[in-house]
């Protein structure tokens, strides 16, 4: 990034990104439990999951929205703490949609790759 303010709001995101999964293992060593195992690249959805992972996305993204107008009218209160905490929970909002919906995305089109997979041989 050659923005240096960029750059430092992604290093402090990332700091806090770190603090909290950090946070979560020792939460997760605590009661016993060892990091958590990695899903496979590929997984199949059904058609309702993919649904939900939809409606979940866009859920997010109307979160996303109602902080950034909250961090506004934190900022015209003058209340700086309370906006920037705001600020960094529609980032983390925005991101779990764009996950969430590149998610439903791919599985649509596993399922279209495997639709016309079957139907080629059919057509040949």
């Amino acid at each position: 990034m050659n923005d240096a303010r960029v750059r430092a709001r992604l290093m402090v995101l990332a700091a806090f990104c770190r603090a909290h999964a950090s946070r979560l293992l020792a939460r997760l060593a605590a009661l016993g439990r060892g990091p958590l195992p990695v899903p496979p690249e590929e997984i199949d959805l059904d058609p309702d999951t993919v649904l939900e992972l939809r409606r979940e996305g866009a859920f997010a993204r109307a979160s996303a929205a109602r902080y950034e107008s909250t961090a506004e009218m934190a900022r015209q209160h003058a209340d700086l703490s309370s906006a920037w905490v705001c600020e960094l929970n529609r980032t983390e909002e925005q991101d779990r949609a764009r996950e969430l919906l590149a998610l439903a995305e791919g599985a649509l089109a596993a399922v279209r790759r495997e639709s016309q997979a079957v139907a080629a041989p059919a057509d040949s």
